[in-house]
């Protein structure tokens, strides 16, 4: 019985503490030194099938899209997080943002990220150069760019043919 008390007063901290950052601007990494893996025992982008962590918006209305998180989309599967992360993609190409350094920067920016560090292993990764003009309507540079970046953003290697398809979808 006691480990039942002891239990409800560690969820009502819990609790307060969750109440205290939505108030008071801090993150529950900064109040708890938990960072969200931790928490809940996977990755936020692979729980919410959103392996770009794509930040929702209402004016977006993604196929597979089911929910929001607060923050970023909740897909029904990968493969629809890997279509709404081709279609951004395509949409920074028509703005002229194609090499990996300006995608990067655009996608990640470095006041949230270390746009430097990422820019730098996605162009490992993918064997392109960062300032290589990539064409992203090319539905296999998009794929290989996706799937560096999806590693990057959640830590999890995607084969080719999950990535893909989810690029053929856009």
């Amino acid at each position: 019985m006691k480990w039942l008390l002891a239990l409800a007063l560690v969820l009502l901290w819990l609790n307060s503490r969750k109440q205290a950052a939505r108030s008071g601007g801090l993150s529950w990494q900064q109040l708890t030194g938990m960072t969200d893996t931790m928490a809940s025992g996977q990755n936020r982008g692979i729980r919410n099938n959103n392996p770009l962590n794509i930040e929702y918006s209402k004016r977006n209305k993604w196929h597979g899209q089911v929910g929001s998180d607060g923050r970023f989309c909740i897909f029904e599967d990968d493969k629809w997080g890997f279509r709404a992360g081709t279609r951004v993609l395509r949409s920074y190409q028509k703005r002229g943002i194609n090499t990996i350094e300006s995608i990067v920067h655009t996608f990640a920016p470095s006041h949230e990220n270390e746009s430097d560090h990422y820019a730098d292993l996605v162009a490992r990764w993918t064997g392109y150069g960062k300032h290589d003009l990539l064409d992203v309507r090319n539905d296999n540079t998009a794929a290989v760019l996706i799937q560096a970046m999806a590693r990057m953003e959640v830590g999890y290697r995607y084969t080719m043919s999950e990535v893909m398809e989810g690029v053929t979808l856009a």
